[in-house]
């Protein structure tokens, strides 16, 4: 049985769009962060972000026009527990050691089998299955590097101009400074920075344009609970073999 999938690179592509960063000072002395431009903010959030040994990601945003919900709690050694959901179906994703574990309701699976012969019956067969997912497999592939996903986040250097600070806000209960650009396609671009502890990026949020969305950033340095799935219950999608449950 194989596993298809392209939902891993629809989250890493719709994250991505939303980059980040941020330049300029709006001149204010009476916020954090005195003396330092937004630019310099926003270097210190992604550098802190990066280094924290584990985070939760969690909202809503668009990936290839379509609307996409995650929620992902990863941590530096790609130990991953979540959900991710879209209008071709939902499903949970468990990441340890060198395994990935989804169990997919009968949409999701549905469209993995579009392609193969019996597609349908395969797709009742699996939903609400956990399935074990041959290791390396491009389409999960990446779904739960956290550090690649950071990465990507600070590659565009361009996107680190014409920033500017806005007022200190909350954001689920943790205050926040926005760092906000405007784009010239009609995208609002902004990044919320955690302004007690470490800087860490509590929210990043994209309005107008063609792939709005929101990702809220919380439990850091938390440790990730990914246990995987009973072995009876486990369908190997590696070998095609079944287990009964």
């Amino acid at each position: 049985m194989s596993v298809s999938r392209t939902s891993a690179v629809s989250v890493l592509c719709a994250m991505t769009v939303m980059g980040i960063a941020g330049c300029s000072d709006d001149g204010s002395s009476d916020q954090p962060f005195q003396g330092q431009s937004a630019d310099q903010v926003a270097a210190k959030a992604v550098t802190a972000t990066r280094n924290a040994t584990s985070l939760r990601m969690a909202g809503k945003m668009s990936a290839q026009g379509k609307p996409l919900t995650v929620d992902f709690h990863v941590d530096t050694q790609k130990n991953c527990k979540g959900r991710i959901a879209m209008e071709s179906g939902a499903a949970e994703v468990v990441h340890t050691g060198r395994t990935t574990y989804l169990k997919g309701d009968e949409k999701f699976w549905a469209g993995a089998a579009q392609d193969s012969a019996g597609g349908e019956k395969q797709a009742r067969a699996l939903s609400g299955r956990w399935v074990k997912v041959p290791v390396g497999d491009s389409r999960t592939t990446g779904m739960c590097d956290k550090q690649g996903f950071l990465a990507d986040l600070d590659s565009d250097k361009s996107e680190r101009e014409g920033m500017t600070k806005g007022d200190v806000t909350t954001v689920d209960g943790r205050k926040a400074i926005p760092l906000r650009k405007k784009k010239g396609s009609g995208e609002t671009i902004t990044m919320y920075v955690a302004t007690e502890g470490k800087p860490y990026i509590v929210k990043l949020d994209q309005s107008g344009g063609k792939s709005p969305g929101t990702i809220v950033f919380s439990d850091y340095g938390k440790p990730v609970k990914a246990t995987p799935p009973p072995a009876g219950k486990v369908i190997d999608g590696t070998k095609g073999e079944k287990t009964a449950s």
